[in-house]
Order: structure tokens, then C-alpha cells, then sequence
């Protein structure tokens, strides 16, 4: 009798063999998937969210930890071959060359800068932003495009929910009110930025991101949630009570529906959203107490009301949209189109009718009276809607004339990064105090010299023009082409902003700009095949620039970590320790006033006169345009008994601040 075969079928065994490496692939190609979703998806929309929630990101010590988060992933993702997912396009690395030349060259303005501190503040700063576009590069695979514009719009629409809902029922969000009545303008909604302007800039960003998901997701669900979210991010907007932030909502829409490729198709979804948003902004401006800001009992019963009112609101212009959704999925056989040359000729015969009949009505007289009223340095103080009336630049003009003429000292270099608030105090007009010019691009001038203008506006300019240039040649592909328009429509809404106000200093605007940047650079390039990703030379260069990144913001941040443990143990009346952290901090960075100014703090209260005249020395030489390290000299000099000491130091303190009102006496 033969001997049994182990596999009587030869065949079937040699498919059964073929089948494992096949099975393998799939799970391989399942796990890429969920690798995906989890970086291209996730990852953006939990950090725009994370920074949105926590001040936009403005302290030091929350931007700093993210920056070392960003950078140690990218670091060990490019050391073990496993970063990036997909090869950098050419224009992704010239963006980041940009952002990085950038940073190098505020590096190099330590050198020549009156506070070191302050410079290498703003490296940390620029060291984490360059983290955050580095992960954002490495970090994208396949359909990146798709999941950042929809996982940054969804992320802005949940923070400006929070924020119209902390103005809806304050109680709900302890602290929520805290900064607009530290500011005395209770009416301006500014949770959970914690600045009106910048909430308003946020939601700018996000609203063509979150329009265009509506118009053109894949799902009915998707494009139902987007829709809702418009109405509620519009009446947020409209409670920030920000002219700069509508007229970057105004250039947002602007610019998508210019470049959009299917204006006719995204035209519902746009009105029924602007139809839910007309309807929740009436109504927002009929209930004058919730409008004020007020906290009384009407404030709160107006707030139960419009609650009520956007959820209903948000509700049907949902179902509206699923009904768009559905009738254009099955009920239209073909798309509205209008010729090319036909829009071409429309577009140019509204504009010249629309400028015959500004003309005609006296327009040009109209905008110089509103320029005069913008150059006017003091607030008309109208509140609520009536904002949007008001021409006036709060300040604005003045302050980027003090930018020019802080460039005019040093046209090529500027007077160094991070000190424009000392050269304000000492050169302003007028008794506002401000910390930055509200101007990237003047600010940059101001404290970089034209080079420094130069790089800022490469790196806001590049990604804006390469995705003009890729939604154009994407017309064959409508779904592609509508994503980068909506992508340039939001960075169009920065790059505004980074012109007015001072949306650089807040990380989760700069982030969300940066994300999308990304994407834009980095669109059109295709996967790199299974195992490419750890090309030697980008790994080389990701893991260099994050070491080197990694030091630029752990220095200041663990620096202002000592710094405000000391504070925190003077509160609690431990001084030894105060100290003791104080020098930490002045270990960790010798050249900085700060550490300097609260060692001087600490002796003050020690009652160590002599100690605190000396650390407070220190602190004028490390700052020496810094007027507040001149003033606690002089009072300690007065406390230790030496009133010529003293009065020098007076002095000096009011010469660089001349118009404070602790001088005017």
C-alpha cells in the first residue's frame, strides 16, 4: 500500500502557499490604513484642537512642550527608517528651507539684539513651528490632502463651538470670561484663544475648510455635520465682534470661489449655510444683553434662547444639506456648467459696473475719510455690532510707523528679535502698550531688517502660490482641484491676518496655517514604494535639524519652568526655594533679565538689599533697553540706601518709557 500523502492536491497546497503573502499584504495594507488615519487624520485635528483649548497656544511653557513632542517623534521616526510615510515633494522641502532660513537668521540676531532673552524666546518659538511643518511633511501619506483639510477644519469648528457655547452659558466654562473683564470688554468673545481677533482668525482659517468638506465629502454624514457647523462658527465669529477677522472670512470665501472648479455645485451648500447664519445672526443681534456680554439674569435667559435657536438652526440646515447631497447623488444626471469664457466675461462686466457705480456714489471720498479715521490713535469705544461700522485702526497705523522707523536704524539687520515692545515704549505716540507690532511682515522688518521681511514672506508666500499653480492643473480632477482651492482660500485668510494683527504669536493659527501648508507643498506627490521611506540624506537632514531644534526650544522652556516655579514659592512664602530655582533659571540661561530681575525680587523680600541691587544690575546689563529692570533698580537702590544710585536708574527707566503714568508725576 503506498504511503499517505501529507497534501493529496498539489495544488492546492501551491495556492494555499500563494494566498500567505497575499493575506499578508492585505493586513500590511489595513494597518497602512488605520497608520494613515491615525497620522493624516488624527494627528492634525488633535493638535489644532489641543492648542485652540489652551490658549491658542500663546504660553510659553504649552508651545515649547509641543515643539519638543513634534520634533522628538520626527527625530526618532527618521532615525529607526520609519519617517517620512511618503517622499517630500521638491516644494515641500523648499518651504521648509524657507521656514527653517527663517529661524537661522533669528538665530543670528541674538548677536545684535538689546535682549538675548527675548531673542532666544522667539528661536524657541520658530523652532517649534518648524517642528510642527516638519511632522506635518513626514507624517502624510496617501490622501493627505483630503484628511488635512478636513481634519484641520473639523478641529477649528469644534474650538469655535466651545467658544460661541462658553458665550451662550458661561457658567459652563470656568474662567471663560476672565480675559475680556481683565480687558474691560466684556462684549468681544474671545474663549478659548483668550483674544477676540485671534478666535476670529481661527474660524477664518477654517470656515473654507469645513465649506468645501460639506460641499464634496463622500459621505452624506460627513456633508451634513459640515454644513451644520458653518452657522455655529459664523455666530461665533460674529460675537468675536472682529473686523479684521470678517473682512478675512470676506477674502477667504473670495478666493475659494474664484479658484473652486465647481462654483455652481458648492453654491447650495454655501446658501444654505449662509441662510442658517443669516437667520442665527439676526436673532444674535435682537438679544442685547447676550450681545453686551452681560452676566445677569436676562444675559442667561438669552443665552438658554439662542441655544435652543442654533441647535434647530444647525439641525435643518443639516438635513438641508443631506437633501442637496441626495439630489445631486441621484436625482441629477449632470453637473451645472457655465463656459469659461462666458464667467470670464460676466465676472469682468459686474466689476465694471460695480466700479462705475462706486464712483458714482462717492466711494473714493468714502475710503479717505476711512483711512483718516483708521491713522486716528484712539478707540471711538462703540461695542457690539456696531464695531463693524467703525473705520477706526486702534493704534494700528502708528504702530507699524514705529516698525518703519525701527527698520530705518538698521535697515538690513533690524534692531533684533523679540525687543519691538521696548522700542515701542521708549518711541510711542501715544500711552498704549503693546508687546508685538501687529504686522508679521512690518514686525519682521522691524526686528530682522528687509532680509528678515524677505524670508516671512517666502514662507507665507509659497505655499499660496504653489497652490494656486496646483488647483489650476488640477482641473481634470474637480475633487482635487476643490480641496487645494479651499486649501489657498485658508491660507489666503492668513496670510491676511499675519498682515493686521499678530496671528504668529498665537501656535494654534500658525499650526493650522502650517498643516495646511504642508499639504499643499507636499499634494500631488505619490507614495513612495514599501521600504523607501528611509532614504539616508532627508532622514540626515530631519534628524540634524530636530536635534539642533530640540535644544532651541528646551533652553528657554525649562528656563521659564524654573522662573515660575520660583514665582509660585514666593506666593506660597517659600523663599529659600524661590532662590533657589531663580538661579536655576539664571544657570539655565546666564544672559537672561528675567531669571536676573526675580533672584533681585527674591532678595527684595529677604530683605537682602545689597544682593538684590546687584542681580538687579545684572538685569539692566542682560536688558538694557528694558525699562521695568531700571525701575526695580532704582527702588532698590532707594530701599539699600543709595538715592544717586537710585535717581540714575529712575532716570534711565523714564527715558525708555517716558510716557507711563509712573513718570507723569
Amino acid at each position: 500500500m503506498p504511503p499517505v500523502q501529507e497534501n493529496a492536491d498539489p495544488g492546492r497546497g501551491t495556492a494555499a502557499l500563494r494566498s500567505w503573502p497575499l493575506a499578508s499584504a492585505r493586513e500590511w495594507l489595513a494597518l497602512d490604513r488605520v497608520g494613515s488615519f491615525l497620522a493624516g487624520w488624527l494627528l492634525p485635528f488633535a493638535l489644532v484642537l489641543y492648542l485652540g483649548l489652551k490658549g491658542g497656544g500663546y504660553d510659553q511653557v504649552v508651545y515649547g512642550q509641543v515643539g519638543i513632542i513634534a520634533w522628538w517623534i520626527v527625530v526618532l521616526g527618521a532615525a529607526v527608517a520609519v519617517l517620512p510615510l511618503s517622499r517630500i515633494s521638491t516644494a515641500g522641502w523648499v518651504g521648509f528651507g524657507l521656514l527653517a532660513a527663517f529661524a537661522a537668521w533669528t538665530a543670528l540676531g541674538i548677536g545684535w539684539s538689546s535682549s538675548a532673552e527675548r531673542s532666544v524666546a522667539e528661536m524657541g518659538r520658530l523652532a517649534t513651528y518648524l517642528g510642527v511643518f516638519a511632522l506635518a511633511l513626514v507624517t502624510q501619506g496617501t490622501g493627505r490632502l483630503r484628511r488635512t483639510v478636513s481634519a484641520v477644519g473639523a478641529a477649528i469648528a469644534v474650538v469655535a463651538i466651545f467658544g460661541l457655547l462658553s458665550r451662550l452659558h458661561p457658567a459652563w466654562f470656568p474662567g471663560a470670561t476672565d480675559t475680556a473683564i481683565q480687558l474691560g470688554v466684556r462684549s468681544r468673545l474671545s474663549y478659548p484663544l483668550n483674544y477676540w481677533n485671534g478666535l476670529a482668525t481661527l474660524i477664518a482659517v477654517g470656515i473654507p475648510l469645513v465649506l468645501v468638506t460639506a460641499g464634496a465629502a463622500r459621505s452624506v454624514l460627513a456633508r451634513a455635520l459640515g454644513a451644520a457647523a458653518l452657522p455655529a462658527m459664523a455666530l461665533a465669529a460674529l460675537y468675536t465682534f472682529s473686523r479684521g477677522g470678517a473682512f478675512e472670512i470676506a477674502i477667504a470665501l473670495v478666493v475659494l470661489f474664484a479658484l473652486h472648479p465647481r462654483r455652481l455645485q458648492l453654491l447650495p451648500t454655501a446658501a444654505v449655510a449662509a441662510a442658517g447664519s443669516a437667520i442665527l445672526v439676526v436673532a444674535a443681534t435682537q438679544r442685547h444683553a447676550l450681545e453686551n456680554g452681560l452676566g445677569n439674569s436676562t444675559a442667561h435667559s438669552q443665552g438658554s434662547e439662542m441655544l435652543v435657536l442654533v441647535v434647530v438652526v444647525c439641525a435643518g440646515v443639516a438635513l438641508l444639506e443631506a437633501a442637496v447631497a441626495l439630489t445631486g447623488r441621484h436625482l441629477l444626471r449632470s453637473r451645472p456648467t457655465v463656459p469659461r469664457r462666458t464667467a470670464i466675461v460676466a465676472t469682468a462686466l459686474a466689476a465694471l459696473v460695480a466700479i462705475v457705480v462706486a464712483v458714482a456714489g462717492g466711494l473714493p471720498g468714502y475710503l479717505s475719510d476711512r483711512w483718516h479715521d483708521f491713522k486716528a490713535p484712539t478707540d471711538p469705544g462703540v461695542t457690539g455690532v456696531q464695531r463693524f461700522d467703525s473705520a477706526s485702526g486702534n493704534g494700528r497705523y502708528q504702530l507699524w510707523q514705529a516698525a518703519v522707523d525701527a527698520n530705518a536704524t538698521n535697515p538690513v539687520l533690524g534692531i533684533g528679535p523679540g525687543t519691538y515692545e521696548y522700542y515701542w515704549t521708549q518711541h510711542r505716540t501715544f500711552p498704549l502698550s503693546v508687546v508685538n507690532a501687529h504686522s508679521l511682515y512690518l514686525e519682521s522688518l522691524a526686528e530682522l531688517g528687509i532680509v528678515g521681511l524677505i524670508l516671512i514672506i517666502g514662507v507665507v508666500g509659497a505655499p499660496l502660490v504653489v497652490g494656486t499653480t496646483k488647483t489650476l492643473r488640477a482641473r481634470g480632477d474637480p475633487d482635487r482641484s476643490a480641496l487645494f482651492a479651499a486649501a489657498v482660500a485658508a491660507l489666503a485668510a492668513f496670510a491676511v491676518a499675519a498682515a493686521v494683527d499678530w496671528a504668529w504669536q498665537l501656535p494654534a493659527i500658525v499650526a493650522a496655517f502650517l498643516l495646511v501648508a504642508a499639504a499643499v507643498l507636499n499634494g500631488g506627490v505619490r507614495r513612495a514604494p514599501r521600504g523607501s521611506a528611509g532614504a539616508l540624506p532627508p532622514r540626515i537632514v530631519l534628524v540634524a535639524a530636530g536635534l539642533a531644534s530640540l535644544v532651541a526650544v528646551g533652553i528657554p522652556l525649562a528656563a521659564a519652568q524654573a522662573i515660575r516655579s520660583s514665582q509660585s514659592e514666593v506666593r506660597s512664602n517659600d523663599l529659600g526655594a524661590a532662590l533657589d530655582d531663580a538661579r536655576t533659571a539664571n544657570q539655565i540661561e546666564p544672559y537672561g533679565s528675567s531669571s536676573s530681575l526675580q533672584e533681585a525680587l527674591v532678595f527684595e523680600l529677604q530683605g537682602q538689599y545689597s544682593s538684590g541691587v546687584a542681580a538687579a544690575k545684572r538685569a539692566t546689563q542682560q536688558a538694557s533697553t528694558n525699562w521695568q529692570t531700571w525701575a526695580i533698580l532704582s527702588r532698590l537702590e532707594a530701599e539699600n540706601g543709595n538715592a544717586k544710585g537710585s535717581l540714575v536708574a529712575y532716570r534711565k527707566a523714564r527715558a525708555l518709557n517716558p510716557m507711563s503714568p509712573l513718570f507723569q508725576q
